[in-house]
């Protein structure tokens, strides 16, 4: 693997992102409180957990992830079999952390990174709201 992509790769974050902390504010804001963020002791440390609802969301990049939807999606040109590998792990662990969690209690949401823009992100907290059961009205 090269220097530059290399460097670049060190620089993705695992729990924080711009579009979980965006998520998080939109629900704190709608007042969709009580969630514990990145909770380790679940598999696949969900990044949203409304623990007395057993509710966990992840909230999905959607180039690491391959985003059903968007074109965020693509393999690299470079090293395309070691991408192709690398994706297919990463959706055979979602699927199995879903599974797991399914098998403890918990309902799972996956919301994608093209789900939560600036401009999406009312219906995903409306989403999370019907799957909490809440009957609180929505500031956004």
């Amino acid at each position: 693997m090269a220097e530059a992509t290399r460097k670049s790769m060190k620089g993705n974050r695992s729990q924080d992102t711009k579009p979980e902390i965006r998520l998080r504010q939109a629900l704190w804001q709608a007042g969709l409180r009580g969630y514990r963020k990145n909770v380790r002791r679940l598999p696949g440390t969900p990044d949203v957990v409304f623990g007395p609802k057993k509710l966990a969301i992840f909230v999905h990049g959607c180039y690491w992830h391959v985003c059903p939807t968007c074109q965020r999606n693509r393999t690299p040109r470079t090293n395309h079999d070691f991408w192709q590998a690398k994706f297919a792990l990463n959706r055979e662990r979602d699927a199995r952390n879903q599974r797991l969690l399914e098998e403890q209690g918990y309902r799972v949401l996956v919301l994608w990174e093209c789900e939560v823009t600036k401009a999406k992100l009312p219906g995903a907290v409306e989403r999370v709201r019907a799957l909490l059961g809440s009957s609180q009205s929505s500031d956004l």
